[in-house]
């Protein structure tokens, strides 16, 4: 049977402090801020200035336009109720995948199993073992279609064998910039992934257990697509996605497994866009899940820095872990309300894995994580990858919280849920590093029903 594995290094890496450039032939991006409600005829002023209006987000006092024009800002500005015209940045969410080549690949004749565990990977799957997936499982909790989780990313694959009808094809979209993806309009205007991260990110939280378990394999994911095909976006695009996820009744959870480490100072305003479109999800009643990002850096103690959205109130960051339960070298840590979830690491304490299929030159990277692998990236739709990053952390919280919330449809409330996952977390040592712990999904959804909500 034909394998060829792949390990590609940790994913939501971002250090960026600088914009990239748009490309070259593109009307540079702006965020809009109203002071109240935008006039009627904003379109019209937007025109005016020497932009185009791209979206108007009015309930987080949102608008994103373009402009060629240098002095734009400034003529945009003295606008009646507009607060505010800011430069937006196109920066790096997530590494390219120009050095991701290799592959483990599915043979065609494996069929589903008659649960989760069933897949033929499964195995090799030793982070949803570490959550305990198999206990919410064996409680006959699998998550469910009506309560789906939106995955704001690159896009998705809904052709790849284990995500074929899981992915919620009517409400996925795509909120891109027109003019900022280098792979053009094909890609801005369609949630199909064309990077390969969205893809991956996915498969963890459901799948069709052929190739990998997922940890909620009867969810639907919404795909959201802020990232293009290089894994950048603007602010205003991971903005305007959490605008548009929010409003979708049937989605309890949002997951982001995107970072951008910032300075504070000089980027308040785009920090403030990306937190207003946090808090308005969570007042409409969405977990928002983020990656605490893979810089290694403790963002606690007086740290000039912030990432965002995993620094933003109201949401839940995710650090990562190791194998053998430590923080993974790449994780980000310092914020003592962050959860933990196992992300892969290298190198591997443990050995091989009892019962996984893979051949010996590769067991050396069994202890990073299994994902789906975009179609057309990989040659065909029964492909997958093993990779390390927060990135692969995050939506193993997001899919438990969806577990969770499966069991209470729409009587919990974000608040509620955050607090469970909280207070049923494997507790793992100092608060600094660790923050409230690993996350455990066979105890969330068995104390889901005995726990008040109250605070810790």
């Amino acid at each position: 049977m034909p394998r060829r594995l792949s390990f590609f290094g940790c994913c939501a890496v971002v250090v960026l402090c600088l914009a990239l450039p748009v490309p070259a032939s593109a009307a540079k991006p702006y965020v809009v801020e109203a002071n109240g409600s935008f006039p009627a005829d904003l379109a019209a002023k937007v025109h005016g200035a020497g932009g185009s209006l791209t979206a108007v987000h009015d309930e987080i006092g949102m608008a994103r336009a373009t402009s060629d024009d240098p002095n734009f800002a400034a003529k945009l500005a003295a606008t009646a109720n507009v607060s505010g015209v800011y430069a937006d940045k196109l920066v790096q969410w997530t590494p390219s995948r120009s050095s991701f080549t290799r592959t483990a690949t599915l043979p065609s004749s494996t069929t589903a199993g008659p649960n989760p565990s069933g897949a033929f990977f499964f195995k090799c799957q030793w982070n949803l073992t570490q959550i305990d997936a198999p206990g919410a499982w064996a409680q006959g909790v699998f998550g469910s279609p009506e309560i789906k989780v939106a995955v704001l990313d690159t896009g998705t694959d809904p052709t790849h064998i284990d995500l074929a009808g899981r992915i919620d094809t009517e409400d996925s979209t795509s909120v891109l910039t027109p003019g900022t993806s280098p792979c053009g309009p094909s890609d801005e205007t369609s949630f199909v992934d064309q990077d390969f991260h969205g893809t991956f990110v996915s498969s963890l939280i459901t799948s069709n257990s052929r190739g990998i378990a997922a940890v909620a394999p009867k969810t639907k994911v919404v795909a959201v697509k802020v990232l293009n095909c290089a894994g950048s976006g603007t602010f205003g695009d991971v903005a305007a996605g959490l605008h548009y996820a929010a409003k979708l009744h049937d989605v309890g959870v949002i997951n982001m497994s995107l970072g951008a480490l910032i300075p504070k100072a000089g980027n308040e305003d785009l920090i403030r866009f990306i937190s207003k479109a946090v808090d308005f999800a969570t007042d409409h009643g969405k977990l928002v899940v983020s990656a605490a990002g893979n810089s290694g850096v403790d963002l606690g103690r007086g740290s000039p820095f912030i990432e965002v959205p995993a620094q933003s109130d109201g949401g839940i960051g995710v650090e990562a872990l190791a194998i053998d339960r430590s923080l993974a070298s790449y994780s980000n840590f310092g914020v003592t309300t962050f959860l933990d979830a196992p992300g892969g690491d290298l190198p591997d304490p443990f050995g091989p894995l009892p019962g996984c299929p893979l051949p010996p030159s590769v067991q050396p990277f069994e202890s990073l994580v299994f994902g789906a692998c975009l179609s057309s990236f990989c040659g065909g739709n029964n492909f997958y990858l093993l990779g390390a990053g927060t990135s692969f952390a995050s939506p193993l919280v997001a899919a438990v919280a969806e577990l969770v919330d499966s069991t209470q449809g729409d009587e919990i409330s974000p608040e509620h849920l955050r607090h469970i996952l909280d207070r049923t977390a494997t507790k793992l040592g100092d608060p600094h590093v660790f923050g409230k712990g690993e996350v455990n999904a066979s105890k969330a959804v068995q104390t889901h029903g005995e726990d008040n909500g109250g605070d810790d």
